[in-house]
C-alpha cells in the first residue's frame, strides 16, 4: 500500500496484557507506522500481573517497547489480569469504544488461543469493530506460547513482512525485563526470531508475521 492511500489510515491494536502487542504485532506496527498509518495501542488491563505469587509491573515496559515501535504510549484500561470473564463483556467494549477511536484496522487476539482473555479480547474487537460507520478490517494476531500450546492451530492466512523491523521488534519485547525468557522458551529472543523465520519459509520472505483475516477490506490492510 502507497503512503499516499495510507495517510489518512488509523489502526488500533487491541490486546489484553502488557507485551502482547510486541509479541503478536511488533513488527507489524512499525510497518503501519512507516506506511503513515496512526497507530493506537490499548491494553485491555491494568498492566500489572499478580497470578504468579509475585506483583509484575509491566506497565513500564510497555511505554519503552511502545517507544521503541514508533508509536505512542499504550492506553491502560485498567481491567484485572486473569479477570475478564468476571466482567460483562459489554463492559468491556464499551469501554474501548469510549475512547472513539474509529480504526481503520483492528489488530488483536485469535478465538483459538489458550489464554481466556485473550479469547475474550478478541470478542471485543469483533464488537468494538462492528463496520457500522465504515468498513473495519480485523485481523488476529498469534501470541508465542499461548497461541500454540492450546492443541488447535493458528491457522495463518495473512502475512506480513518484517525482515528489516525484526531486531526492533526483538529489541522492544526485551524491554519486558518480566518476561524475556532464555530459550528454547517461544519468549526468548532466539525463540522470536524463529518464529518470524518460519512464517517467512511458510510465505516466502525472509522474516514475516502471520495473522488470520477475521474480516478484510481493500486498502485496510498493512
Amino acid at each position: 500500500m502507497s503512503t499516499e492511500t495510507a495517510k489518512n489510515r488509523s489502526a488500533l491494536v487491541l490486546v489484553a496484557h502488557a507485551d502482547d502487542e510486541t509479541l503478536g504485532a511488533g513488527g507489524t506496527i512499525q510497518k503501519l507506522v512507516k506506511g503513515g498509518w496512526t497507530v493506537d495501542v490499548v491494553i485491555l488491563s491494568d498492566g500489572v500481573l499478580s497470578v504468579r505469587g509475585t506483583v509484575e509491573d509491566n506497565r513500564p515496559g510497555a511505554k519503552a517497547a511502545c517507544k521503541r515501535l514508533g508509536v505512542s504510549a499504550p492506553r491502560f484500561l485498567g481491567f484485572k489480569d486473569q479477570r475478564f470473564d468476571l466482567e460483562a463483556i459489554a463492559d468491556l467494549a464499551n469501554t474501548v469504544s469510549s475512547l472513539k477511536l474509529e480504526p481503520d484496522l483492528i489488530i488483536s487476539h485469535a478465538e483459538t488461543d489458550l489464554n481466556l482473555d485473550h479469547r475474550i479480547t478478541c470478542e471485543v474487537a469483533k464488537i468494538v469493530g462492528r463496520p457500522k460507520k465504515k468498513p473495519v478490517s480485523l485481523l488476529a494476531c498469534e501470541i508465542p506460547n499461548t497461541t500454540f500450546w492450546n492443541g488447535r492451530p493458528f491457522a495463518a492466512n495473512y502475512y506480513v513482512d518484517i525482515s528489516t523491523e525484526l531486531d526492533d521488534k526483538i529489541e522492544a519485547f526485551a524491554c519486558y525485563t518480566n518476561e524475556l525468557q532464555e530459550y528454547p522458551h517461544p519468549w526468548s529472543r532466539e525463540g522470536l526470531k524463529l518464529l518470524a523465520q518460519y512464517h517467512g519459509m511458510q510465505c516466502g520472505f525472509k522474516y514475516a508475521e502471520a495473522f488470520q483475516v477475521i474480516r478484510a477490506y481493500d486498502q485496510r490492510l498493512p
